[in-house]
């Protein structure tokens, strides 16, 4: 492929945010691509009075001919995204992406929650901590250098001899100074194992009863089953103790560290928007920033004028010229393919647009290629990483390709809302009996809906729900 394909088959799998990005920084090194809004104060003052009507005419009139040297037309362009060898399949077998909840109608376009400043990291409130604890400079040595090795949940996987000879330290110096993190909050940091992180919280809420104690130490395997029968003979203890023991063992954290997390939390922009108007929804391209993107007037009238250009000077222009007519052109038709494929699964999804989740039909890549005309490596292309705001919701656009599983009646149904099904039943079960991965696929066979119990079980672990002896309630 020409540089030229490939940047545009780029601009084709890009989503929004990214694609801002690229354009931008484009923008720095091409005068001709202008983006409303990014002006300096300057130029708007200059140039205020020429209208983008006259822009646009200009650009129509001398950027066609441009455009025809450089590119290839959209044809051949596409049948060079289709040559590009990718099992698509693979990427849109069984997806599961995430679903996130509808953007309010009133939030501003900049919102405050979208400005969110760096977490203090685990890391970073440990330090602080240790340092108010002990002013030794040999101590502080290597609590920092035991701090610098907890994990994100808060443990401690080094072992104590690897950091006593890091540190030059004895090993019962080291573990001195690990008591010391291990007084630290959050309670339980500093652990080696998840008997000792549970042990150290025990301590620090000041639980008197031994029982917790020794079932944490000897029988955890055991709690975590929930398999009480056995606690209560190993430890020759009635089952109420045995049940009050588990349920403070329940009340402690097993990742302390967790809520501490370095990463910052990251924000969906939706590429492309569902609004519904009286009974018909109307699909458009958030365009973000770019919506404006334009050929800059003052640089096309510098152009158009050329007296004060030298040769280089003008050769130089010509060719910002032409690229930023081949982005304008570019990305029309990256927003149009993405538009068109849009459209066409929210018209085969028209159920889910009106009922919801379950009522998601099963779709392939190959059925929207046929609808649109394009091939369908072209459609995953335009789909991989794009979202989609719906009024049920934003969702990832593949998330809408999902296979079948035939009920009595005949009619495909979605897997994905077979998931959903699975899911709704576990959270209607009784905690004290869990529904059985067999008893799930009775009731859905009983809804007309035929599968077998691996799929149920492969569903579950999908969903991240645990098999039913993991989710009994004591």
């Amino acid at each position: 492929m020409t540089p030229q394909l490939q940047q545009a088959l780029r601009l084709l799998q890009l989503p929004t945010a990214e694609l801002e990005q690229l354009v931008l920084e484009e923008a720095l090194q091409n005068p001709f691509l202008e983006i409303p809004g990014e002006l300096d104060d300057e130029t708007v003052s200059d140039y205020t009075e020429q209208s983008d009507a006259d822009a646009e005419s200009v650009e129509s009139s001398a950027g066609d001919d441009a455009l025809e040297k450089t590119l290839h037309t959209p044809e051949e362009s596409e049948a060079h995204f289709d040559e590009v060898d990718v099992d698509w399949s693979q990427v849109y077998d069984d997806s599961e992406p995430p679903t996130y909840t509808h953007r309010d109608e009133d939030e501003n376009e900049f919102s405050l929650e979208e400005r969110v400043s760096a977490r203090e990291s685990l890391h970073d409130n440990l330090l602080w901590q240790f340092r108010l604890r002990t002013t030794d400079p040999r101590q502080r040595e290597i609590g920092e250098y035991i701090i610098g090795n907890l994990d994100d949940d808060g443990y401690l996987r080094v072992p104590i001899d690897e950091i006593a000879k890091a540190t030059n330290a004895s090993p019962s110096e080291v573990e001195d100074v690990l008591r010391i993190v291990q007084s630290l909050e959050p309670a339980g940091v500093g652990a080696r194992s998840l008997a000792e992180c549970l042990e150290i919280q025990l301590r620090r809420k000041r639980i008197d009863d031994p029982l917790p104690y020794e079932i944490v130490r000897k029988y955890l395997p055991e709690a975590q089953k929930k398999n009480i029968r056995k606690i209560i003979q190993a430890t020759k203890t009635d089952e109420e103790k045995v049940r009050e023991a588990l349920r403070i063992i329940a009340s402690l954290d097993p990742r302390p560290g967790y809520a501490y997390g370095d990463a910052v939390p990251s924000y969906i922009q939706p590429d492309v928007i569902v609004k519904k108007i009286d009974d018909d929804y109307f699909v458009y391209v958030d365009e973000g920033r770019l919506a404006g993107l334009r050929i800059s007037p003052r640089y096309r009238k510098l152009l158009e004028d050329g007296s004060s250009l030298s040769k280089d000077e003008r050769k130089f222009a010509s060719e910002k010229f032409k690229s930023a007519l081949w982005w304008l052109k570019n990305l029309a038709r990256r927003n149009n393919t993405l538009l068109k494929v849009t459209e066409a699964i929210m018209q085969h999804q028209r159920d889910f647009l009106d009922k919801g989740i379950n009522h998601l039909k099963p779709l392939t890549l190959r059925q929207i290629a046929d609808v649109v005309g394009m091939h369908e490596s072209t459609v995953a292309r335009v789909t991989n990483g794009k979202y989609v705001e719906t009024p049920r919701g934003i969702f990832e656009l593949k998330y809408f390709f999902t296979r079948g599983l035939q009920s009595d009646t005949g009619e495909d149904t979605s897997n994905a809302t077979v998931r959903q099904m699975i899911a709704d039943l576990i959270k209607d079960e009784d905690p004290s009996e869990p529904l059985s991965d067999q008893k799930i696929v009775d009731l859905l066979k009983e809804k007309g809906i035929n599968v077998a119990r691996r799929t149920v079980a492969k569903y579950r672990d999908q969903l991240g729900i645990l098999p039913s002896r993991l989710r009994k309630k004591v």
